[in-house]
């Protein structure tokens, strides 16, 4: 399926952002680029901003792209990133925006209850003197940045609609246009809070940087980590011990910290110097826990590759995991 992003960077905050890094698998990343050229670009206005702007429903190209098994597979990651169903009958527009354009700061707040959404953008080797920089703010003011994000190729951002959820783009400078494609989302029923860890479905970068160190040790090709990954959400540790058949090489003794007295050792300074204890109790206070990583080896041996305080939490707690497994790539 399409989306495989990584995630940058995680926000913990009431709007569950997200700057995502590599969404889309190459060839549908490459599609949706190809059509661009001949799309009929109609110019938009309002107060707050300009730019050019199509609504990919009405394209033929487009809908065949955007199957029904696409559509159900979007939905179905993004839904597991909020933690709330979503529509697989999202909206998708494409955005152009050229020298002048800009978008002031607004939160996408509206009355026909959109409530979440995909920004992906196409330009490779974007730099900032070019504008076209999304701004995540803190407030209304674009004085108040909280996090700035180029609109390189096949990166972008995700976020529910909240009062809080402002953002804007800078203008566009020089004579190279700035493509995007933005997913709007309508939830199906409110948040589940079911009191359990909720787990993200993508991989956070440093950790797949992570993984690649850990799994050359074991004599894995860092090249297992550039392909698609799949997520897996187990309801509890026992359910996840089930699935490995009580065979993961290489966890922690007893798979936790806490119990097994196992001490985490660090590699090259990756890790702040931090205790276990204090791991784990950092893990505690997410809102948003990202998945642990393990590669699944060519004889079918599953080995963990980031994330074993994550893994020691669950047991510790009893509670639910999230993982992503990599199948080994062999060179």
């Amino acid at each position: 399926m399409p989306l495989k992003p990584n995630i940058v960077r995680l926000s913990q905050d009431c709007w569950g952002s997200a700057s995502l890094q590599g969404i889309f698998e190459t060839s549908f990343y490459n599609a949706l680029y190809a059509g661009f050229e001949s799309l009929p670009w109609m110019e938009a206005r309002q107060s707050f901003y300009r730019q050019r702007e199509v609504n990919l429903k009405h394209s033929e190209y487009y809908q065949e792209l955007f199957s029904s098994n696409i559509r159900k597979s979007i939905a179905a990651k993004l839904s597991n990133f909020f933690n709330v169903q979503l529509g697989e009958d999202f909206d998708v527009a494409a955005h152009k925006m050229i020298a002048g354009d800009y978008i002031g700061p607004h939160t996408d707040q509206n009355k026909i209850g959109e409530t979440h959404r995909l920004t992906v953008t196409f330009n490779s080797g974007w730099q900032s003197s070019q504008g076209g920089v999304l701004l995540v703010l803190k407030d209304g003011s674009p004085k108040n940045i909280q996090d700035a994000w180029l609109p390189t190729a096949n990166n972008g951002f995700l976020f529910e609609i909240t009062d809080d959820s402002y953002h804007a783009v800078t203008p566009i400078v020089g004579e190279e246009p700035r493509f995007s494609v933005i997913f709007t989302f309508k939830s199906k029923a409110e948040k589940v809070d079911s009191g359990k860890l909720n787990w993200m479905p993508f991989p956070m970068r440093d950790d797949v940087l992570s993984a690649k160190y850990t799994a050359s040790d074991l004599g894995v090709s860092e090249s297992t980590f550039d392909t698609d990954y799949e997520f897996r959400k187990f309801g509890s540790i026992r359910e996840f011990k089930l699935f490995v058949k009580n065979d993961l090489k290489n966890a922690p003794v007893n798979w936790s910290y806490t119990l097994g007295g196992s001490v985490s050792t660090e590699i090259d300074g990756r890790h702040p110097p931090q205790t276990d204890v204090e791991r784990l109790s950092q893990i505690g206070k997410l809102h948003r826990i990202p998945p642990i990583i393990l590669v699944r080896r060519s004889n079918g041996e599953l080995y963990l590759t980031d994330g074993s305080h994550r893994l020691s939490y669950s047991v510790d707690n009893k509670a639910n995991l999230g993982v992503v497994i990599y199948d080994e790539v062999i060179s």
